[in-house]
């Protein structure tokens, strides 16, 4: 090698040793909000504090500058992921796919398993693909979370895409997981649903009668007027039609908790047509389920809703455990209100 490049790319090397100290000092400045030359840990970013004893090099509970332009010099180190993502698939056929379709589900659980962990089953809205639902919800980190694609990104209620039998397709998955999967805690298995989902949801609630789950989170949809109409439920008299012209009493056992906006444009909180299908309010779906559960009280009262959070309300049928909560302002989401929601459904998941 010649004389001339070795000088090159010396001074290669030291230009970018040189730009890495730079940035190293831009950001302990940044850091350094009182300005005293070190570091302490309520200075460090939250997500970066497990680095700080490490990064202390004398143990003095401070970081110099140099000690923090050496951490910097490192690599970052290696972060093991935490949870793993398989898939199964469940055959079925139906007139939309006569010779069969093996229909897809993800499952998502911690590497590490030393107990029986709940079940969690999302249900995407409409349009809504598994690949990118399997990776929400990272709150739910410790369970076994289970994420089954919809034919043609939709669930089969009254007008969508999907004509598939998908409450025989969720009775399955959950057989199929009390069979398949021995870390799973089939005593405690919860729907979410959202949109499109949450009409899935509806329906296992009302056409489910010894219900293989025991929770159920609906977001954003209240019940369809095929679905309840005239103080009672309906359900079709042939498998595979949404006709929705037979009554059906739902049987009871199933906690439920209920979010909708009250700004909602898609399913308008306070009844009103999607497109061309009508829905009945947040507050008569909330009051039908609640008889049905059992529950023989007047309907609780728009302005009586016990105000639990700024902008949210909740209407909570205590006795049969169906609590709707009201998302003043809130459109088509939780948006504004995540942290509440979040929170009040890991809590019911971990409910015993």
């Amino acid at each position: 090698m010649s004389l001339r490049l070795l000088v090159v790319l010396f001074l290669m090397l030291t230009t970018v040793k040189g730009y890495g100290q730079t940035k190293a000092l831009e950001i302990f400045k940044a850091w350094d909000r009182n300005g005293d030359g070190v570091l302490v840990l309520s200075e460090v970013p939250e997500n970066l504090r497990r680095l700080f004893p490490t990064n202390d090099r004398n143990n003095d509970g401070k970081i110099t500058i140099r000690e923090h332009i050496v951490a910097m010099g490192r690599p970052a180190p290696a972060v093991r992921p935490q949870t793993r993502v398989d898939e199964f698939r469940i055959r079925q056929e139906w007139a939309q796919e006569p010779g069969g379709w093996a229909r897809r589900v993800l499952v998502r659980k911690p590497v590490a398993i030393e107990k029986e962990l709940p079940v969690v089953i999302f249900l995407h809205g409409n349009g809504g693909q598994a690949e990118i639902a399997i990776k929400q919800f990272n709150y739910m980190s410790d369970t076994i979370f289970i994420c089954p694609q919809g034919y043609r990104r939709s669930w089969n209620v009254y007008g969508e895409a999907s004509e598939a039998p998908d409450v025989r397709f969720i009775e399955e998955i959950i057989e199929y997981l009390r069979t398949r999967e021995r870390n799973a805690d089939m005593d405690n298995v919860t729907l979410i649903g959202s949109s499109n989902g949450s009409g899935m949801i509806h329906r296992l609630l009302i056409e489910v009668d010894r219900k293989p789950f025991h929770k159920a989170v609906c977001l954003v949809a209240s019940m369809i007027e095929k679905q309840y109409r005239d103080g009672s439920f309906w359900v079709s008299s042939q498998e595979g039609q949404n006709l929705y012209d037979k009554k059906k009493q739902p049987t009871r056992g199933v906690k439920v908790i209920y979010f909708h906006g009250t700004n909602d444009r898609v399913v308008p909180y306070y009844g009103g047509s999607r497109g061309d299908v009508p829905h009945v309010s947040a507050q008569e779906t909330a009051f039908g389920f609640a008889k049905a559960f059992g529950y023989s009280g007047p309907r609780i009262a728009d302005t009586d809703g016990k105000a639990v959070k700024p902008g949210i309300f909740a209407y909570d049928y205590t006795e049969v455990e169906f609590t709707h909560y009201k998302l003043v302002g809130e459109g088509h989401g939780i948006g504004r209100y995540r942290e509440f929601v979040d929170r009040a459904i890991r809590e019911m998941v971990f409910d015993d």
